[in-house]
C-alpha cells in the first residue's frame, strides 16, 4: 500500500453535502473506520492544479470530523488528506481519505 500526503493548505471546493458511506448500500450497512469504527461520510471536492484545471475528488471523512452546516459551494480544508492505493485480491484501489473537513475562511 502507498500512501500520499496532500497539502493541508490548499483551500478545496465543497461540490456536494457530505452523506453517509456504505459497505453495502442495498442492505443498508454503513461504511466504518477501520481504527475507531466510527460511521464514514463522503464527499466530493474540487482541488485547484498548477495548471488551472482543477481535480475532482471523492473524499471518506470519519463523521466526527464532519461538522454540521457544510454545504455545497463552501470552501473547505481537510485535514489530514492523503491518498491512499493498493491492491487486494488481483484488484488495485485508490482512496482519498481525510480526518475532517473545515470550513474556509
Amino acid at each position: 500500500m502507498m500512501i500520499l500526503p496532500i497539502d493541508p493548505n490548499r483551500p478545496l471546493l465543497l461540490l456536494s453535502t457530505p452523506s453517509p458511506q456504505f459497505k453495502d448500500r442495498a442492505a443498508g450497512i454503513p461504511a466504518t473506520d477501520r481504527d475507531t469504527g466510527a460511521p464514514l461520510m463522503e464527499a466530493s471536492v474540487a482541488l485547484p492544479t498548477e495548471n488551472g484545471a482543477p481535480q475532482v475528488l471523492r473524499v471518506s471523512i470519519p463523521a466526527p470530523g464532519v461538522p454540521d452546516g457544510l454545504s455545497m459551494g463552501q470552501m473547505v480544508k481537510a485535514t489530514g488528506l492523503t491518498f491512499l492505493t493498493g491492491e487486494k485480491n488481483g484488484r488495485t484501489w485508490q482512496i482519498f481519505r481525510a480526518a475532517a473537513l473545515t470550513p474556509s475562511k
